[in-house]
């Protein structure tokens, strides 16, 4: 079975699996050339309906071309899932993105894990630290969280707020794709 749910950022809707579809990491997909090897995501691109794919443990995260409408394209892109993505579906497993060898860093992507992701996660979304220096953490947002009318609020009143407390080295995190 898979549910859409609406996301925050009225561009995206997030399409959850009752089981997993990713073994480790996740993945952001922007054009047609960075679906190779994911069927799915593929057909979808294809359909001329999306921005923007992200792929996570147990759901999809799809950014829709400004110019489409959710009530026309929704179930187009459940019913490509549905075909594609069944129970014995084999997992995706992609690369995760930094390594962090600093223990500041190491510090923020441990508050990011635990406290942070889950939250973005459930809005079909992702946070990633990009680097930090000098008391600036530079993070990624994936998925719904790219573009969201609300981004900048959370990113300042939640993200920077929570990070700052856990790790006081750290005095603003910025993102460094804010559109």
């Amino acid at each position: 079975m898979i549910s859409i749910i609406d996301t925050p950022n009225p561009e995206s809707k997030k399409f959850v699996f009752d089981f997993d579809i990713v073994d480790s990491g996740s993945k952001e997909i922007k054009s047609l050339t960075e679906c190779d090897g994911i069927d799915f995501a593929k057909k979808i691109w294809e359909t001329g309906y999306a921005e923007l794919i992200y792929i996570d443990k147990d759901f999809i995260t799809v950014k829709k071309n400004s110019n489409q409408n959710w009530n026309q394209i929704s179930q187009s892109i459940l019913n490509i899932l549905l075909k594609e993505v069944s129970p014995s579906f084999k997992k995706l497993s992609f690369e995760k993105a930094n390594q962090f060898k600093d223990e500041i860093s190491q510090r923020i992507e441990e508050v990011l894990n635990e406290k942070i992701r889950p939250a973005v996660a459930m809005d079909g979304g992702d946070i990633q630290l990009k680097s930090y220096k000098d008391g600036v953490a530079e993070v990624m947002l994936k998925g719904s969280c790219a573009g969201c009318p609300s981004s900048i609020v959370t990113l300042k009143q939640g993200v920077e707020r929570m990070i700052k407390h856990y790790v006081p080295e750290v005095n603003s995190v910025t993102a460094v794709n804010l559109d």
